[in-house]
C-alpha cells in the first residue's frame, strides 16, 4: 500500500542525490504518488512542473512528456483549468514522437474545447485527428464525437452523416453500435419509424444497453410516442472506447 512514508523516502532520495541523473524520474514518480494515491493535487502539480524544468534541455524526455499529460489531467479534473490543460496537450503534440500519444492529446483537446463551449474548434480538432491518421484507434471515437456534437444540438441531418461514415469505415469498432443507435434515434426524430426499427433490430446482441434497446424496439413495434420512457442513457459527451484510455505512463 502506498503511504506518505514512501513519499518521504522519495524526498530523501532527491535530497541525498541532488545531481543524480535519476532525479527527474524520482520527482516524476513523487508527482504520480501525490496525484494517484495521496490526493494532493498541488504537490502533484509542483512535482510535475519540476520534472519539466529538470528536463528542459531534453524536452522529449519520457518522464517530461508523461508529466505534461498528468498535468493536463490534474488541471482539467481537479481544478477545472481547461485552458491550461489544452496548453499541456498542445506541448505533447509538439514534442512527442509517439503518434498514438499525439493523437490522444488531439482527441482530448477536442474534448476540452467542447467542454468550454467552443464546439466549432472541438470539431476542427477531431477532423484534423482523422485526417492525420484515419486508421488510428482514435479515429472512430473522433467521428462519433463529431456526430454527437451535432446530435445534441438537434441537427440530426449532420449527425447522421458522421455516424454513417463511422459505421461504413469502422464497422468493427466498439463505437459502431453507438453510432448505429444514434442514427436510429435520428430516424425516429424524422418520423422514419420503420427504418429506425430495422436499425435497432440489427443491434440486438451488439448494443451494450440491452434493456434500452429492447424498450426502443417495443416502442416502435407498438407505435408508441418517441418519448415513451426510452431516453437514451449511453454517453454523448465521452466516447466509450479510447476516451477511457489508461492514465499516462512513462
Amino acid at each position: 500500500m502506498i503511504t506518505s512514508a514512501r513519499s518521504g523516502s522519495m524526498k530523501r532520495f532527491q535530497r541525498n542525490t541532488p545531481r543524480s541523473k535519476f532525479i527527474p524520474e524520482a520527482v516524476f514518480w513523487s508527482g504520480v504518488l501525490y496525484h494517484l494515491y495521496l490526493n494532493d493535487s498541488q504537490k502533484a502539480v509542483d512535482a510535475f512542473q519540476k520534472t519539466i524544468r529538470l528536463t528542459a534541455s531534453t524536452p522529449k524526455n519520457t518522464h517530461a512528456l508523461s508529466a505534461r499529460r498528468y498535468l493536463a489531467e490534474v488541471y482539467e479534473k481537479k481544478y477545472g483549468k481547461l485552458r491550461e490543460a489544452i496548453s499541456e496537450h498542445e506541448k505533447v503534440m509538439e514534442l512527442s514522437d509517439d503518434s498514438d500519444q499525439v493523437l490522444e492529446s488531439q482527441y482530448k483537446i477536442g474534448e476540452l474545447y467542447f467542454a468550454q463551449g467552443n464546439v466549432e474548434q472541438a470539431r476542427t480538432e477531431w477532423d484534423l485527428l482523422i485526417k492525420r491518421d484515419p486508421k488510428s484507434r482514435w479515429a472512430p471515437a473522433a467521428l462519433y464525437r463529431q456526430g454527437s456534437s451535432y446530435f445534441i444540438e438537434g441537427r440530426c441531418k449532420e449527425a447522421i452523416g458522421f455516424y454513417r461514415r463511422l459505421i461504413a469505415d469502422y464497422s468493427d469498432s466498439d463505437m459502431s453500435p453507438f453510432a448505429k443507435f444514434r442514427t436510429a434515434n435520428c430516424l425516429e426524430e424524422g418520423n422514419r419509424a420503420e427504418e429506425a426499427l430495422q436499425l435497432y433490430r440489427q443491434l440486438e446482441g451488439r448494443y451494450p444497453n440491452k434493456e434500452l434497446l429492447e424498450a426502443k424496439i417495443r416502442q416502435l413495434e407498438k407505435g408508441l410516442p418517441k418519448d415513451a420512457g426510452t431516453t437514451a442513457a449511453e454517453p454523448v459527451s465521452a466516447a466509450p472506447d479510447p476516451a477511457s484510455s489508461p492514465a499516462p505512463t512513462p
